[in-house]
């Protein structure tokens, strides 16, 4: 009676959702690919192209290890993301350097405000800046704009 369920469609499909939805709850995507592999070998049982439990399971293992190795690494990419490393990354990744800004607050030990496309920024001189001044952002620090009073040579 249980080899007779065993080799029917039902379990291998019911068995692939079941891997598939495991996947959302423990997410490593490995199940996935099991789960590929137990749906595939359903429906090629259920067409009539697989017959017999032991060719079941060769196929499960083939399908599923063989979409493993070939597909996770291009699956992890896709769904995670690239992923760079911050202290390599372009000190102008966000297009503030250069920029010409108004200087809002007289700069007290070197920190002071300014504006910059509307908004208000934290920012950070070694040179004393007064109000109403027009100065450069040469760096940033997060959202902290390093400024200077002279413009910086364009490259």
């Amino acid at each position: 009676m249980l080899t007779g369920y065993l080799e029917s469609y039902a379990f291998w499909l019911l068995l692939g959702l079941a891997l598939l939805l495991s996947e959302f709850f423990f997410p490593g995507l490995i199940a996935v690919f099991f789960g590929l592999g137990a749906l595939l070998v359903g429906a090629l049982t259920l067409v009539g192209l697989v017959e017999g439990l032991a060719w079941q399971v060769l196929l499960f293992s083939l399908f599923s290890v063989g979409t493993l190795w070939l597909l996770r690494r291009r699956f992890q990419r896709w769904l995670r993301g690239g992923e760079s490393d911050l202290a390599v990354r372009d000190p102008d990744d966000a297009g503030l350097l250069g920029m010409r800004v108004s200087v809002l607050t007289d700069f007290v030990d070197g920190v002071g405000d300014v504006q910059l496309n509307g908004a208000k920024w934290d920012a950070e001189s070694s040179e004393p800046l007064t109000q109403g001044q027009t100065a450069w952002v040469v760096s940033h620090s997060g959202i902290v704009l390093q400024v200077s009073a002279t413009r910086p040579n364009a490259d």
